[in-house]
Parts: structure tokens; C-alpha cells; sequence
């Protein structure tokens, strides 16, 4: 009983598909004769997909001393369909939403994020909109992630080499 349960709700979601995408006809065979026609149905389903490519590291190089350091990559978001995606950024040594660099085990170095020009904190979630004909943006670039280390935070940080891993999920809006 269970069992053809299962095989009605499938043949339910089935024909639920065929006339959602306007196909309501089945394959037919062709009669015997002199010409004989037959008909069928092809059909495909695309998943929503989103990749991002082109991400190269941001390396702020040696502090001089004074001002702030900023840096900046532009790479390219693909989603097919609309365009539109969703992405969480957030930092590998996030504290509170705060971006952060490590340098040993407890040397810490805040900094902030843009994203498409929007500030961001660690674990944020924002809308964005993709190329939609080319998962590699035609080669180009289409939104950018820049970095900025405030002159103070810089000042105030103990000597060493500082990294961060910041993480992008994006997703299909």
C-alpha cells in the first residue's frame, strides 16, 4: 500500500512538472501504413547555479608607518537566470561581526570590508546581481571585496605578519 502511494505522489509531481512547463502530451506511437508519425516529449530541468572565479588575495604589503591600507579585488559572481544571488561574507577570526587578522595566536588587527561597495560586517548576507550569460563574466570582472586597516588599529598592532581568511557563500536569490 505504501508503495503505490509513493508511485501516485510521483506521478502526481510528474504530471505537476509536464503542466507547469506547458507540455501536457505524452509520446504517441505512429499507426501502420503507408507513413507512420510518432510524437514525443523532450525535457530538461536547470538547477539554479551560482559560481564565483577570478578571486585573487589581497596583500596589503609592509605598513610604512603611517595612514590607513586599503586593497581591493575584483572578480566575477555568475548566476544563471535572473542575475540575482545572495552572498554571506564573513571572516575566518571574526569577533562580534568584526573583521580581524591574526598574527600567532592572540595578536589581533581589525579591519573592514566593502563588498560591491556596500560596508559589511563578518556573517552578513547580501544581495547582489551576477552575470547571467557567462560563468566567467565574459573574462571580466563584475563586483569587488576591498579591505581597509584603519592608520590607528595599525599604530596599536604588536609586530608581526597578520592573515585572514574571508569566506563568500553565495547562493541563489
Amino acid at each position: 500500500m505504501n508503495f503505490k502511494l509513493k508511485q501516485l505522489g510521483q506521478g502526481i509531481a510528474l504530471a505537476s512538472l509536464l503542466a507547469a512547463g506547458g507540455m501536457v502530451s505524452a509520446a504517441e506511437d505512429g499507426t501502420l501504413g503507408a507513413t507512420s508519425t510518432g510524437s514525443l516529449d523532450v525535457l530538461v530541468s536547470i538547477a539554479d547555479r551560482v559560481q564565483i572565479s577570478g578571486l585573487d588575495d589581497i596583500d596589503l604589503g609592509a605598513y610604512s608607518g603611517s595612514g590607513e591600507l586599503t586593497g581591493s579585488d575584483s572578480f566575477c559572481v555568475y548566476r544563471n537566470g535572473t542575475g540575482l544571488y545572495d552572498v554571506e561574507i564573513s571572516s575566518a577570526n571574526a569577533d562580534g561581526g568584526a573583521f580581524r587578522m591574526v598574527s600567532g595566536t592572540d595578536n589581533f588587527l581589525t579591519y573592514t570590508v566593502t563588498f560591491a561597495g556596500e560596508a559589511v560586517s563578518s556573517g552578513d548576507e547580501i544581495e547582489g546581481a551576477g552575470h547571467s550569460t557567462s560563468v566567467t563574466c565574459g573574462g571580466g570582472t563584475n563586483t569587488t571585496l576591498a579591505v581597509s586597516v584603519a592608520e590607528a588599529a595599525l599604530q596599536g598592532a604588536v609586530s608581526g605578519s597578520y592573515a585572514d581568511t574571508v569566506t563568500m557563500v553565495v547562493s541563489p536569490r
